[in-house]
């Protein structure tokens, strides 16, 4: 029986630990993991130092300085940079310092040279600053601050805090060592030119890529081809050797050829998950032979690169140390349809962007290509229906870091089908929407309204709380009743931007919609329901209904029963 995604994840990083550590020279720890907490020893700089290009002097020869009780100094050394302080000024001297500094054993303030005036070697001073302009050993950094927490990656600017410390080495996490094979009797070197019958090794170079920028240090051992006993010594072999990990892709799924479970576990590798209630990569092996570890992927490109990058990447990067092991899961709108829903838990390659994100499945130019271009994978949890353009769907973006620790793969939210109802005024759209709501409401279908007020409107009454609150320009005024409430926000939305929020209410409420009635606007690309003979927004309405004057009740009552039901197979995909 296959295992879901999120339990395939959780088994796995149950079990996953660190490999290992090392001291690391500090020029070579950047990318690298800390392994363990890292405190200044000492401050930095461990001696005071001089703020400001100016004079050393004592606070008491210049205390009751003033513009019209200037006092004299008289200039008798410098402070040099990278030399020692020195002893510095005597009472009633001064001493020239550069910024940056060693301030020297006497003296106690510095006075900007931009606040003095020099006569030769005379220092006059009519204007003492209140800061003393001398900087105290720790400045840049305090003795015992934390550098790097364990965990962490070592990014280039800690490295320079470290040997700013005096630090040579840093204990890190060590490199996953990973044995990568590739198996398939199909399977020929990428610079040799496939027969009929064929085919390039794609996966092998791309895992290895794939590894390496994570940190990963690849060993490449070659195609194996499908016979058992190659199978077995190859297996055997590796096992024995100094990786950390094995990682094949290949013969893993059920067919008489997939032998690769079945000859890990005759060298006594012991299974941790099996397949996976995915697609594609549910084909899938995950197993233990002491420390370490042996993962089996699919041999087909896609469903190799969609288990690496939900299974096995996470994975690695455990075992390297690192805490954040997750990529952003975003909610991003869909641009296009997607016309299959999911039966199980499916993963599809697309290209997301934009703010707020929008998201495009790519499958019209083939499965390589796709993968090629995407730098996302949208999940769809199983049971997720067919989905509209607008319909929102998580998806893992593959070009940001990891910024989490736990796989969740979030419900889609589909958009609600939208309805225009138009007509000129007094044909009855209002009646139409009242009717439809009644009978959505009696199926148990989640269903709203919109309405085009052209002239304006009067919601709330003038000189009200709301409505000094609005007047105020806020962004927006939310006001709560005991039944109810309405939000009043000043803009002039298109009726795009009303259905989602429409939509999102709806989704925080528990009770997202399902179909949106809109009373005018325009409607591109929706269907219509035209009232009457009046004005219309479309060309060639979805629905023509008679103006509510022009039938009896019982009529009316009929055509919006026929109405409805034609609604609701719009919901179902129908025409």
């Amino acid at each position: 029986m296959a295992t879901e995604l999120v339990d395939a994840f959780r088994c796995l990083l149950l079990e996953a630990k660190p490999v290992g550590t090392e001291r690391v020279a500090v020029r070579q720890a950047a990318g690298r993991v800390a392994s363990r907490d890292v405190r200044s020893p000492h401050p930095v700089p461990h001696f005071r130092r001089s703020a400001m290009d100016g004079y050393v002097v004592w606070s008491e020869d210049v205390a009751d300085t003033a513009p019209d009780r200037p006092v004299r100094l008289r200039i008798t050394g410098r402070v040099r940079m990278g030399e020692p302080p020195g002893e510095g000024p005597a009472r009633g001297e001064a001493w020239a310092i550069p910024t940056g500094g060693a301030v020297p054993e006497h003296g106690d303030r510095v006075i900007p040279i931009e606040q003095v005036r020099r006569e030769d070697d005379v220092l006059v001073v009519t204007d003492v600053p209140t800061k003393p302009h001398v900087a105290e050993p720790g400045e840049e950094i305090r003795p015992g601050a934390l550098l790097i927490a364990d965990g962490e990656v070592i990014r280039p600017g800690a490295v320079g805090a470290l040997v700013a410390c005096g630090l040579g080495e840093v204990e890190v996490y060590r490199k996953p060592q990973v044995a990568l094979i590739v198996t398939g009797d199909e399977l020929v070197e990428p610079d040799v030119s496939p027969e009929p019958g064929r085919v390039r090794n794609t996966n092998g170079p791309t895992l290895a890529s794939e590894l390496e920028a994570i940190g990963c240090e690849v060993h490449t051992l070659g195609i194996v081809p499908d016979r058992p006993e190659e199978l077995h010594d190859t297996f055997r072999r590796v096992l024995t050797g100094p990786c950390d990990v094995v990682l094949t892709t290949g013969g893993v799924s059920v067919g008489t050829q997939d032998r690769v479970p079945r000859t890990w576990l005759e060298v006594g590798v012991r299974r941790v998950v099996g397949r996976i209630d995915l697609k594609p990569g549910g084909p899938f092996f995950a197993g233990r032979a002491g420390p370490k570890w042996v993962i089996g992927l699919s041999g087909s490109p896609a469903a190799c690169l969609t288990t690496y990058h939900l299974l096995v990447r996470p994975l690695l990067l455990r075992l390297a140390g690192h805490r954040r092991i997750v990529r952003p899961v975003v909610s991003a709108r869909l641009r296009t349809p997607l016309r299959r829903g999911a039966d199980r838990m499916r993963a599809l390659w697309a290209r997301v962007g934009g703010e707020p994100p929008e998201v495009e499945i790519l499958e019209e130019d083939g499965v390589l290509c796709g993968v090629a271009r995407a730098n996302g994978l949208v999940l769809l949890r199983p049971g997720t229906p067919s989905l509209r353009p607008g319909s929102r769907v998580p998806v893992l973006c593959l070009d940001r870091p990891e910024d989490r620790a736990e796989l969740e793969t979030p419900p889609a939210l589909p958009a609600p089908l939208v309805v225009g109802v138009v007509g000129a005024s007094g044909s009855g759209k209002t009646a139409v929407i009242e009717g439809l709501l009644r009978r959505f409401r009696a199926w148990g279908i989640e269903a709203a309204a919109i309405k085009h007020a052209a002239h304006g409107f009067d919601l709330d009454r003038p000189g009200s709380d709301s409505d000094r609150m609005a007047r105020a320009q806020a962004r927006a005024v939310l006001v709560a009743g005991p039944d109810e409430l309405f939000v009043r926000i000043a803009a002039a939305p298109s009726v795009d931007r009303l259905v989602e929020v429409l939509a999102e209410v709806g989704a925080h409420l528990g009770r997202p919609p399902q179909v949106i009635l809109v009373e005018g606007f325009s409607h591109p690309g929706r269907p219509v329901i035209l009232v009457g003979a009046g004005k219309g927004t479309a060309d060639s309405p979805s629905y023509t209904l008679a103006a509510f004057e022009a039938r009896e009740p019982a009529q009316w009552e009929a055509a919006l029963d026929d109405l409805a039901a034609r609604v609701r197979s719009w919901m179902d995909g129908g025409d």
